[in-house]
């Protein structure tokens, strides 16, 4: 007997036909109640339908998943992910298509993101970007703040492992930390996520991301881009970890990135007991400040306070306070040498690093050449910069007022 007439056969008996499979009107809740019914052919069309709508199913399964029935509640579970990420995928390919038009809600973190960054097209790139790798993280910052840190620490731990993993075999470059510009994204982002702190372990694994020239380049003016400097700067402002924000500070100052200026002088005018943290970052001001900036640092020169001790090579210990690398970055910004106020120059002293503005101590823990270098930089601070006079302060003898030009004498003509 042929196919066609056993189903022919079949059906004058009265044998049970096989249910419709659920078509493209059926609700998204009339869909999920058919995920636990008897035929497997009706289960499955259901599912593919629920996966097919994205996120106009993601309520739907989400509501199915506390379901009662087992059945319905496990394969609403599972489907769920693939309807989000067809959603998230709706919601981003809307977010680049017409980078002026509102931004679609939904999509985790995407305020902060433009916040941060600037509502622009390369912003909307980057966050597309990040978010087609790194969506698991950002999602979870909004609910389970503690599971974002912990998938954060994993991402930077791989990135400890993997520069390990070189220097065993003699490889120390540090610029394939970053598998792209998607990752350096990602890496500021979920750093400057004041939620994920509360759960992070101090001084993490994640410094040594700022080593090589992966950041530095995604943030400069020709190499890198607007959105990824804002963010960047974004970060440095809200980093809690003073060495963490010396080392932002330093990379702002290598790559010439002036914008982060202004946040290192109210970092410096804030009032509260660290002079350790500002001696750290004022070096940066080396690159990035100018003369008028040298009275930012006037009140730190009386202040004592002990930063490091340093050897360099055969030559006597340095100790190195506050008011030695406030002192040292006023003479470079005045345009003056360093090695006239006594400093060690051997090993390209200043510049960056607190290191190099330290004194030799006698046995009593005092220093003639400290004491001594900041004499005569008070001396010449006063002989050369005095009190800047105040531009809102009338003039003492104002000049005149000037009248109109005199008019112009012709030559007498000749006869």
């Amino acid at each position: 007997m042929s196919i066609s007439a056993a189903f022919a056969l079949a059906s004058l008996i009265g044998a049970p036909t096989p249910p419709p499979a659920p078509g493209p009107s059926a609700r998204p809740e009339e869909l999920v109640r058919l995920l636990g019914d008897k035929s497997y052919r009706i289960r499955e069309g259901a599912a593919r339908e629920l996966v097919r709508r994205g996120s106009a199913a993601v309520d739907a399964l989400t509501a199915a998943a506390k379901d009662t029935d087992p059945e319905v509640s496990e394969r609403a579970k599972q489907l769920l992910p693939q309807a989000a990420a067809v959603e998230r995928n709706e919601k981003l390919a809307r977010l680049l298509k017409d980078p002026a038009a509102p931004p679609p809600t939904g999509l985790a973190g995407l305020d902060r993101f433009l916040k941060a960054a600037g509502d622009n097209k390369d912003a909307r790139e980057l966050y597309a970007e990040m978010m087609a790798i790194h969506y698991r993280t950002i999602e979870a910052a909004d609910t389970k703040a503690q599971t974002a840190a912990e998938l954060f620490g994993q991402f930077c731990n791989e990135a400890y492992q993997k520069w390990q993993a070189g220097a065993r075999t003699g490889r120390y470059s540090y610029d394939n930390l970053f598998s792209g510009r998607a990752d350096i994204t990602f890496f500021l982002f979920m750093s400057g996520d004041n939620r994920l702190r509360q759960y992070d372990n101090g001084i993490n694994r994640s410094s040594i991301l700022f080593n090589g020239t992966q950041i530095t380049k995604a943030v400069t003016d020709k190499d890198g881009s607007p959105a990824m400097r804002m963010l960047f700067l974004d970060w440095l402002e809200k980093e809690p970890q003073p060495y963490l924000q010396q080392r932002g500070f330093l990379l702002a100052a290598q790559a010439n990135i002036k914008e982060a200026l202004p946040i290192l002088l109210r970092l410096l005018e804030k009032k509260d007991k660290d002079p350790y943290g500002k001696a750290q970052v004022m070096v940066a001001l080396v690159k990035l400040g100018t003369k008028e900036h040298i009275k930012v640092l006037d009140p730190y020169l009386t202040d004592e306070t002990q930063i490091t001790t340093i050897n360099f090579g055969n030559g006597p210990q340095l100790s190195v306070q506050t008011r030695d690398v406030a002192m040292g970055v006023q003479i470079q910004l005045a345009g003056q040498k360093l090695t006239d106020y006594g400093y060690d120059n051997r090993f390209g002293g200043g510049g960056l690093s607190y290191h190099y503005y330290g004194f030799p101590d006698e046995a009593d823990n005092k220093s003639k050449a400290r004491n001594d270098a900041h004499a005569k930089w008070k001396e010449w601070k006063g002989k050369n910069l005095g009190k800047e006079p105040d531009p809102k302060a009338p003039a003492a003898n104002p000049p005149p007022e000037k009248g109109p030009p005199p008019a112009e004498k012709k030559p007498a003509e000749k006869k």
